[in-house]
């Protein structure tokens, strides 16, 4: 270890004669520690809690509270902090059981200063690469982390993934995210169960912390009984230990904070944990800033797309809410089929554009109140294929393109564009051929009126295993009686 690196590090000396404190803390401080003394165990524990100490040397055989027991409260405490154990009355029973607690060594009474400042010098060099490996460690998580924080762009996942991560690699007990809303208000967007829940972040404390990071743009870090509390803050919850606001960032705004607390009796954030937090809350500050301009993308293409849709009804007054009404039953089978949410939201929005290649169909084609020539049934033919084409080099919609371009297969193979049959059809659009067919029965046509639901199911039952997925059918008449009543 770098004479830098020992004179940095915080010893502990521990035994009730002082004589021997003062003589282990002299020497200590002449090789480049900066060493407290305590004598007790319960004195040793104020100060471990107040001060950054790197390694404690103790005696074993204390009034009140034992070596012994001092080292189990250490290692519930921190246990990376090393402890040499001391004693004059040595037993090999003592010394096996200290050892088997976590102690890094034992010395016997009387001892050479020579030889504690060489077992001193090794445990903290022990110590040493016990952090950088768990620096590593915490590395390659962090690089993992953030590789799967910019590869979603559904901006609830983000935050719910970045605060999980935040508080699992910080090891925090607690932690809340909060976003500045189009009115620059500071509002809590998420936060972990109780007892650190919404409840608990409405404190004044933790509402007057986050502005003050948002509004200056710098971490606040408080250590309780360590860090004054920064001026007009209200006082923190006497059961928290250390609490730390990040601002989270990007180039060009600040979007919110992120919150974490540990509570009492755990030890105090390190400077590793600062620095990965830190790291974290800069990469997931990007993601999310992209996320919402992924998102508010895609809606003014949804916006200018369902335009569109909207046009195409507009050629045709029978149709009017057609491509709505397809939507709503779409998700209701879709629910009924437990598809994931972001399954049914593919579907939702398929719903809704599914006839957008009529577009490119003749009014007068649309709106024919008799049968159709096969010329003409042709051109109605080429929609879906239209449709998918109007989609194509919208990125936002490629997963659509497969549920239009084959709304109308068949699934014994005998529809268009492509003649796909079973499970060559996308799943979507099975499901979107049934309530398709649905919607257009239970509506007025040109050519007929609108017929009832009860004809319209019977008319699907019959299309089971030949136009329809009769798996489909079932689960769709079913949702849909239910639903009706």
């Amino acid at each position: 270890m770098s004479e830098e690196k020992m004179s940095n590090r915080h010893l502990l000396v521990v035994d009730d004669e002082i004589s021997i404190c003062e003589i282990v803390s002299a020497f200590l401080g002449k090789n480049g520690y900066t060493v407290y003394q305590a004598q007790s165990g319960e004195q040793a524990i104020e100060i471990l809690k107040e001060k950054e100490i790197d390694l404690v040397l103790s005696d074993i055989k204390m009034p009140g509270m034992t070596g012994v027991e001092l080292l189990k409260w250490i290692k519930e405490y921190n246990s990376f902090l090393p402890v040499i154990i001391t004693t004059g009355f040595p037993t090999l029973d003592t010394a096996i059981e200290a050892l088997k607690l976590g102690a890094y060594d034992y010395l016997t009474k009387p001892f050479h200063l020579e030889e504690i400042n060489e077992k001193v010098n090794r445990a903290l060099q022990t110590r040493q690469l016990e952090e950088d490996n768990l620096l590593f460690s915490k590395l390659v998580s962090l690089h993992e982390v953030t590789k799967v924080l910019s590869s979603t762009h559904n901006l609830e996942q983000l935050n719910e993934r970045f605060l999980d991560y935040s508080v699992k690699i910080s090891r925090s007990n607690g932690g809340a995210l909060f976003f500045s809303d189009s009115s620059q208000q500071l509002r809590i967007a998420l936060t972990t169960p109780e007892p650190f829940d919404m409840t608990f972040w409405q404190l004044p404390a933790f509402i007057t912390a986050s502005q003050w990071a948002v509004y200056n743009g710098e971490p606040i870090i408080i250590e309780v009984g360590k860090t004054a509390i920064p001026e007009g803050m209200p006082k923190l919850p006497e059961f928290i230990q250390s609490y730390i606001v990040f601002p989270l960032k990007t180039p060009k705004r600040i979007l919110g904070a992120l919150n974490l607390v540990r509570a009492q009796n755990s030890i105090s954030f390190s400077n590793v944990d600062l620095e990965i937090i830190n790291v974290l809350a800069s990469q997931a500050s990007i993601s999310i800033e992209n996320a919402r301009l992924y998102q508010n993308i895609r809606e003014n293409y949804l916006k200018t797309i369902s335009g569109f849709a909207l046009a195409v009804e507009a050629k045709d007054k029978y149709t009017h809410g057609h491509s709505e009404n397809v939507m709503k039953y779409t998700v209701i089978l879709a629910q009924q089929l437990g598809l994931s949410p972001n399954d049914i939201e593919q579907i939702k929005y398929a719903g809704l554009l599914h006839d957008i290649g009529k577009i490119g169909v003749d009014e007068a084609i649309l709106n024919k109140p008799g049968k159709l020539t096969l010329e003409e049934f042709e051109q109605i033919k080429k929609h879906p294929e239209l449709g998918s084409r109007i989609l194509a080099n919208v990125p936002f919609f490629e997963s659509l393109i497969p549920l239009i371009r084959h709304h109308h297969e068949y699934y014994n193979g005998e529809g268009y564009p492509d003649g796909l049959a079973n499970e060559q059809i996308p799943f979507g659009a099975r499901i979107l051929s049934v309530a398709d067919s649905f919607e257009a029965m239970t509506s007025n046509r040109p050519y007929r009126k609108a017929m009832s639901h009860d004809t319209a199911y019977e008319i699907i039952k019959k299309g089971k295993n030949s136009q329809f997925d009769p798996y489909i059918v079932d689960a769709f008449i079913e949702v849909m009686k239910a639903w009706k009543k």
